[in-house]
């Protein structure tokens, strides 16, 4: 288990201490766009630092009803290219002594799978880039890390 880093908390500026690190799970949704690149390279950065656990995530949109999706198989063509995209990802957190977890999801609700996998996996800061793909296999654009910024329980950084 990594060891606990200190991380500054204030309670308004006149009052700051060193804490026990609160970022303990970080999340980058990840669709292989320059700005999901570099919101990984800042949240590979930040699990450095703290000592978290990393985890990228790609929601692989689809517009099929949900009933229908469960029985969908993802393109093989775009999963290949996800799991080049997740090797590279790998690759360079190895580099740093960081595992990763990576995972696909196919579903029509980005901003509510986002929420759903921050609840159910306990993370503590999302990392996301401010834009992504546009056309039919987009993760997401501005609205969505507005979306997922003003919805989130938890502190969401974005990158542009």
């Amino acid at each position: 288990m990594a060891e606990t880093k200190l991380q500054i908390i204030c309670k308004g500026l006149d009052y700051c201490k060193e804490v026990d690190s609160t970022i303990r799970h970080i999340l980058v949704p990840f669709d292989a766009s320059e700005y999901s690149n570099r919101a990984f390279v800042y949240a590979l950065d930040l699990a450095k630092k703290y000592g978290a656990e990393l985890t990228i995530i790609s929601i692989m949109y689809s517009s099929l009803p949900t009933h229908i999706q469960h029985q969908t198989i993802i393109d093989d063509d775009t999963e290949k290219k996800m799991e080049k995209s997740f090797r590279r990802l790998r690759d360079a957190a190895k580099k740093f002594g960081i595992q990763i977890k990576t995972e696909m999801i196919m579903e029509s609700e980005i901003v509510d799978n986002i929420l759903s996998y921050v609840s159910a996996h306990k993370v503590n800061l999302i990392v996301m880039g401010t834009r992504g793909r546009g056309g039919p296999n987009r993760l997401m654009f501005g609205s969505i890390a507005m979306a997922t910024s003003q919805k989130a329980l938890c502190p969401v950084m974005l990158v542009k």
